[in-house]
């Protein structure tokens, strides 16, 4: 018996590489493989050498709009508009001197997410999924492997980034600790260098980390898009189907539903022609739609089948050409009237009743 299962485990193993059909169906679902932290990490170091390059024209530009500030004559009686335009001015030195890091840090943030997935949207992953707000399935994913696994990542790479932090102060810390003593030029230089020092550091750190992340993330997505031997045999002779094969699978399809179709005629109110070339078979129940529902339609030689399974089964036959095509082209097998040919339906309706003295259909109500 153990042996039985051994062998239906390891045949039900997925050891097999995806074929690019399997490829295209997880990457049109939105399963492609991405790092987020490759993206976070690229942001940041591209921040980083933006303020690192642009530091020093910023802050030229900075010090002269501020000089040239505060020799600005201030009015003897300073207004609310004087005072707003200050303010707009600060703010606007202040947008353009911190725009290089971000503008850096958008465009390599948003060109590393491109570059890992391409551009492409998938609407199925913004809607509405109510596992996402079960309980059951939120604790199933909270102590899954895969949680474990980055959380034991998230710890390590946090870990990391605080040792890598504390062997560079160590090494600046004899200058750290006699900043006191020191001048403020001269403090200011040391405080910069220990600070450029140590962002560069960590983002080069997060940047290494960020690289291996995305071979375990493309590791983990290859992974789970190997395919089991039996799953492999299904696409190929799935892949492999003559197309006079399908032809004739569509061809009976039809059949078959136009054999449904026809089964529903004797239970029509009425069949509305013109008079050879369109039929449209109509049913009424007021308890069930809130309007009259097409059960069949056709065209030509269809369309005298119609004709002449509804005359065999008593369902009454009114000619009106104009009603016929409108309602051919409007709607389709199991759809309701159009609201714009409701009159005109129960004109027709309301004649059948009358002449064969029926009342409207009663049916169960839902």
């Amino acid at each position: 018996m153990s042996q039985f299962i051994d062998l239906q485990l390891f045949s039900i193993e997925k050891k097999e590489p995806a074929t690019p059909r399997r490829r295209q169906m997880a990457r049109e679902k939105g399963q492609v493989s991405r790092s987020q932290d490759l993206v976070t990490a690229a942001g940041f170091f591209a921040a980083v050498m933006a303020q690192r390059y642009s530091l020093q024209p910023v802050s030229r530009f900075i010090i002269a709009r501020a000089q040239a500030m505060w020799s600005a004559p201030v009015p003897r009686d300073p207004t609310i508009g004087w005072a707003v335009a200050v303010l707009r001015s600060i703010l606007t030195y202040s947008t353009l001197a911190v725009a290089p890091v971000v503008a850096a840090a958008l465009l390599f943030g948003v060109g590393t997410a491109i570059a890992q997935t391409g551009l492409s949207f998938h609407g199925n992953l913004i809607a509405p999924d109510w596992n996402r707000v079960n309980p059951v399935s939120g604790l199933t994913r909270l102590f899954s492997r895969r949680a474990l696994v980055d959380c034991l990542r998230s710890l390590l790479k946090v870990g990391l980034v605080a040792l890598l932090a504390w062997n560079t102060l160590r090494a600046v810390l004899p200058e750290v600790s006699s900043l006191l003593v020191r001048g403020l030029s001269n403090s200011v230089e040391i405080t910069t260098r220990t600070l450029e020092k140590l962002v560069m550091n960590c983002s080069v750190f997060l940047v290494t980390t960020a690289v291996l992340d995305y071979v375990y993330q493309w590791w983990e997505h290859e992974k789970s898009l190997m395919m089991t031997t039996k799953e492999l045999r299904d696409e190929l002779r799935d892949s492999e189907v003559k197309p006079e094969v399908k032809s004739a699978i569509r061809a009976r399809q039809r059949q078959m539903a136009r054999r449904r179709m026809m089964q529903e005629i004797p239970k029509a109110d009425v069949v509305v022609v013109n008079p050879t070339h369109y039929a449209v078979a109509l049913k009424y129940d007021v308890h069930v739609n809130p309007a009259p529902v097409v059960v069949a339609k056709g065209l030509d030689d269809l369309a005298l089948r119609i004709r002449k399974v509804a005359e065999e089964a008593g369902v009454r036959v009114v000619r009106n050409p104009p009603l016929a095509r409108a309602l051919y082209r409007a709607a389709d097998i199991g759809e309701l009237v159009p609201e714009e040919l409701y009159r005109a339906v129960a004109e027709v309706l309301a004649y059948v009743y009358r002449v064969s003295g029926k009342a409207p259909r009663e049916g169960r109500a839902v």
